[in-house]
Parts: C-alpha cells; structure tokens; sequence
C-alpha cells in the first residue's frame, strides 16, 4: 500500500507540472519531466523504509535522469540558470518557449522538490503531502490559465490521487461531492486570479529611432543594406514600428519578449493566412533592428527579441545571416467596404496638439465621411494628388507638428519621412487607427536592398485583416504576389471620384444571441450550495442560540456538538453523564455545564447562571477543536 500511495503522489506532481504545457510544448516537457519522475520514482520506493537517505537518494536520481535526457553542455550551469533564472526567461519569452536546457529545467526541478517533500509528509501529515504539489498547480496557473478541458481532467488526476493516499482519512462520499464539485466549476471558463505574465515583458531597447536615420539613409542611396532570397519578391521589409506621438517625437510602443518557437497569426486576423519566408543576409546594418514582417512566425539562426502585437525584431547581438517565416492574408474579399479595428494596439498613440487649421485639412480630405477602409483610402489619394515627393536635392527633415504644419500647408512638399507622419496623424484625427512604420521596400529588379529603398509608410487596422500598409506617396512598386496589396491596389481603382464618394453600408446590428441556460454554474452552485447547506445551517443555529442566552440554549449547543464529533450523547443522559463520554479536553469543560445548569435551573435561589454556561460551551468547542482533522470536517457535515 505505501508504493501505490508514493506512486500517486509522483503522479499528481507529473500532473502539476504538465499543466505548464502552453508554455513550453507538451514533448520537450513530458519529456524532461519524465526523465526526471521514473528514476526518482524508483528509488524513492526502494528506500522507503530509510529515511535518513531517502531524500537525498530520491533527488540525486531524479537530477541525474534529468540531465541525461537534456544533456546540457554545462550541467551545473544548466542546474543553476535553472533554478534561479529559467522561471523569469520563461515570462519573457513568447510561447512556445524555446526547448533549450536552461529554459525548462526549472519545471522538473519544481517536480522533483514537490514529489520529495510528498514522500516526507506522507507519514507524517498526510493531509499535508499534497500540498507542495498544488502549489506547482497554483503557479502553473499564474504563468497560463488551463482550458476547461484540461482543468476538468486535471481536477479529476489530482482526486484519484487524493483518494489513493487519503483514503483512510478522508471519507469516500465527502471526496467524491468535492470531485463532482469541483469538475462541474472547472467547466466554467475563468482566467487566474494572479498572472505573472503582465509585468514580465522586456523593457524597449533605448536605441536610435529608425525614423531619425531615414534622412542619412536616403543621403547615401548605394549602400548595400541587406540582400533577401525569397520563393518571390518582397514588397516591403518593416524595422520598426513607430505608434506614439507627443507632437514631437514618433516612438515605437514595444512590448519585446524573446522569441519562441513560433507565433500564430497576429490576434487580430480572422482572414484565410499563408505563410512565407526568406532568407536575409545582412550588410551594412548594425542593429539592433533586423528586417522583419508584420506577423513573424518563426525566426532560426538567431535568438532576437520580438514585439509579437507589431512585428519588429531587435538583435542583442551581431547578426549575419537568418531564415524569418510570416504569416501574409491570403485575400481579402469586399476590403474597400471593410470596417476599421478601433481597438488594434497602438492604433490611436496620441496626436499631441493639433494646430487648428491641420484639423480642418484632416475634415476636408475625406470629404467628412464615416471612419471606415474607404475613408483611409480617400485621404491616401488625397495626400498623392495634392503633395509633392521629393527624391533628390535638398531633403526636408522632421516629423513632428512644426515640420508636419510646414508640409501640409505651405510647402507641400516632403520624403515619405512627412508623407507617412502627416498621413498617420491626419487619420487619428479622424478616428481612424493608424501607425507609422519604417523599413525598406523592394527594388524592382534584384534582391539587394540599399540605403536609397528606404522609406516609411502608413498602416492602417482594418477589422479581420489586420493592418494593411498604404502608400501616400505613389513610390512604392507593388508586387502582385501579395495578396493584400493586390486587394488594396484593386480598392483604389473602385474608389470614385470625390463627389461622388458615397458612405459605406452600416454592418448590420448584431443581437446577441440569447445565452444558453447556465447549466454548469447551475449545478456548480447548487453541489456547492448542497455542500455548504449543512454547516451553513449549524452556523445559524448556534448564533441563535447564542442570541437567546439561556442555560437551556448552552445545553443544546454542547450536546449537538457532541453527537455532530460521533459521541453517545443521548437525550436520556444527564449533563454530568455527557462529561464521562466527552473527549479529553472537553470533560472538564461539560462539568463546568452541569454546575451552571444545577445553580440556574435547581437552586431555587433566582441565580443566574447563563453567563458561566456560555463560558463552559466555549470551552467545550476550544477543546473539540482539538480532534484529529477528518472528525472536525465530518462533524460539520452532520446535522
């Protein structure tokens, strides 16, 4: 019987800590995890009857099975970044993490540590055994919250487990209530009480806006930057994304984690996606910005930084080469009635103080009409028919509302640098959710990209699709294997003429279907409410008594606890009679009753003696506090 209770402890700590699977994969974990429990495991029960070596014999297996399967090149250092850092590199990583040794050793270490300390409390204090393992299920949770599915099965493991090494402590009807219970909640959908992930992230590297570099760039067009080689050409290669503005200065609102294995599509694309990839090797470009898309999917030859909500790739070290695989929109159908996403990231990061004259522009270039895809298409056309793009010469410089104001109403004449700026400003004007990028574009011939194809451009979020790049200046040469910019170009041509722009259809009104009838929480509150209804109703009746006073009361309160512990205490008995059969710690206590009801209902003499009763009854429940923990719980069940 003791291997079957050591095994069900291993086994709900597996289970715990398989429960971090959306964090590290199910194989890279199960496997590390495995190789460190079946050894452990194994020697825990051979030494189960020596317990001065057992520990220490437990965790010595479980460390050595552990590095046998993940093999690190250092495994002390592995050991070691494990147990001190892996739990923070894991917060700040994108999900999947990375199998690497250093990154997940810190699971099967919390695995093994509970499973031991299990073993230990197992003879000692069994109710107390589970407990190290519940707390690898608690933070599980606080890193990622399980599905119902998997919380109901986990609910499940971990009270088979319970009934095996509890069995004789815990009454079989009480576990499978709490079972039933507890499986019927685990259906509701609920997310952490406690996320760690929030305030994990990487803080923004403190480097050089791309943005500012655009001028240098363009003052030395024939610099090789990168070169690509790609199935087909590459429209545009985005660096940074730039979404807060004070008036003054664009900056990127990044929220950088290390990259993972891999990224889904971005949150907001509910649209048919295919992915690409290319191979970029680079040239005269430092970092820490490296060529990128705006849904990265994998990344290999590098270990980089990503913002997965924008796309941007930052290198902490010098890059040569690297293979980037996306996620592209494979079309878009009705995209110049497509409605805007207010609620993208970064869509609406401020416009400083608008000058007044620039909100009227904003007005007249979309002719007033509805915020929608279309609106956004008029003011691109509005900004290429109207403004001048300078390419040679002297270049204008800035970005910010002086420099903006000079372009959009004196000069009109700028780089993309004032193209990309005003557009984006103008758009939030109008309530439109609008970011600046910078990056390359293609050239039309070859894969090698220089200084002169660098550019910045507008995106715009559109609902389902996610953000679709414009080009305000008319430069950039479209590829017709982007499905996006095929759909994009095609909305231009169907946008009529000014006057004769007509509002985009309303979507309909969507009523919220009627909810289905809440059966989970129904019967989750009615096992919950069954289960409390019993010491909920003994609550209520004490305090009553309590209310009331009296000798009489006190008398009931103390024989109904002492029937509720599982003492012969009967109606015919005498209150003397009940302190023979009380327990040690309480007999005395009873007495003390029995003098109280003698002098108050016996002396005749008018005392009142309820005051020294109610001291008796607390006395009596201090005492009974005092039987073993399973007495306590099925007292408080019974009636």
């Amino acid at each position: 019987m003791e291997r079957v209770r050591i095994a069900a402890l291993f086994v709900a700590a597996v289970v715990a800590g398989l429960l971090f699977a959306p964090v590290f994969g199910v194989g890279p974990l199960l496997l590390a995890v495995g190789a460190t429990v079946v050894p452990a495991f194994g020697v825990a029960v051979w030494l189960r009857e020596r317990e001065a070596w057992r520990a220490v014999g437990t965790v010595v297996a479980g460390l050595a099975g552990l590095l046998a399967a993940l093999r690190p090149a250092d495994p002390v250092g592995a050991l070691v970044v494990g147990a001190t850092e892996s739990w923070r590199s894991a917060l700040q990583s994108t999900w999947p993490v990375r199998p690497e040794p250093e990154a997940l050793v810190f699971v099967p270490l919390l695995v093994l540590v509970a499973a031991v300390f299990g073993v230990e409390l197992l003879r000692r204090a069994p109710l107390a055994a589970f407990l190290p393992v519940l707390a690898v299920a608690g933070l599980s949770q606080a890193y990622a919250a399980a599905g119902w599915v998997t919380a109901v099965a986990a609910v499940l493991a971990f009270g088979a487990c319970g009934a095996v090494v509890l069995a004789r402590r815990v009454p079989w009807v009480a576990l499978a209530a709490g079972l039933v219970g507890a499986a019927v909640l685990g259906l509701v959908p609920t997310g952490p009480a406690l996320s760690l992930r929030a305030p994990a992230g990487l803080a923004s590297s403190r480097v050089t806006s791309p943005l500012v570099e655009l001028p240098a760039r363009l003052a030395q067009p024939g610099t090789a930057v990168f070169e690509y080689s790609a199935g087909s050409r590459v429209e545009r290669w985005p660096i940074a994304v730039l979404d807060e503005f004070d008036g003054v200065n664009w900056t990127p609102g990044v929220s950088l984690r290390r990259m993972g294995t891999g990224l889904p599509p971005g949150g907001g694309v509910r649209v048919p996606t295919s992915s690409r990839s290319a191979v970029v090797r680079l040239r005269d470009m430092p970092g820490p910005w490296l060529p990128s898309q705006a849904w990265p999917a994998t990344v290999e030859g590098v270990d980089p930084l990503v913002d997965p909500e924008r796309g941007t790739l930052l290198a902490e070290e010098r890059v040569g080469e690297y293979r980037l695989t996306w996620w592209e929109p494979a079309q878009v159908d009705g995209l110049a009635d497509a409605a805007i996403d207010p609620g993208a990231p970064g869509g609406f990061g401020g416009v400083g103080s608008v000058p007044p004259e620039v909100g009227a522009l904003a007005e007249r270039a979309v002719s007033g009409t509805r915020s929608s895809f279309r609106t956004a298409l008029l003011l691109e056309r509005f900004l290429r028919e109207n403004y001048e793009l300078v390419t040679s010469g002297p270049l204008p410089v800035g970005h910010g509302w002086p420099a903006l104001e000079r372009f959009l109403l004196r000069e009109k004449r700028g780089t993309s640098e004032q193209f990309a700026a005003a557009y984006v400003a103008l758009a939030r004007i109008r309530g439109i959710p609008a970011r600046l990028v910078v990056g390359f574009s293609s050239p039309s011939e070859g894969t090698v990209v220089r200084n002169g194809d660098a550019v910045a451009w507008p995106e715009v979020a559109v609902a389902g699709v996610g953000w679709v790049a414009l080009d305000p200046t008319g430069a950039v040469r479209g590829s017709s294997d982007d499905g996006v910019s095929r759909d994009t170009e095609r909305a231009r041509e169907e946008l009529p003429p000014v006057g004769e722009v007509s509002e985009p259809p309303l979507p309909p009104e969507v009523v919220p279907p009627a909810s289905e009838f809440p059966w989970a929480w129904v019967v989750g509150v009615l096992l919950v409410g069954g289960v409390a209804a019993v010491p909920g109703a003994g609550a209520v009746r004490s305090w009553r008594r309590r209310r009331v006073g009296t000798v009489e009361a006190a008398c009931a309160e103390v024989r109904d606890r002492l029937r509720r512990s599982g003492f012969a205490v009967t109606s015919a008995m005498t209150v003397r009679e009940w302190g023979a059969v009380a327990p040690e710690g309480v007999g005395g206590a009873v007495l003390r009753l029995a003098d109280a009801v003698d002098d108050g209902l016996w002396s005749g003499a008018g005392v009142d003696a309820s005051g020294r009763a109610w001291e008796a009854v607390r006395e009596a429940r201090s005492g009974l506090r005092r039987l073993p923990l399973w007495v306590r719980v099925r007292a408080a069940f019974r009636w």
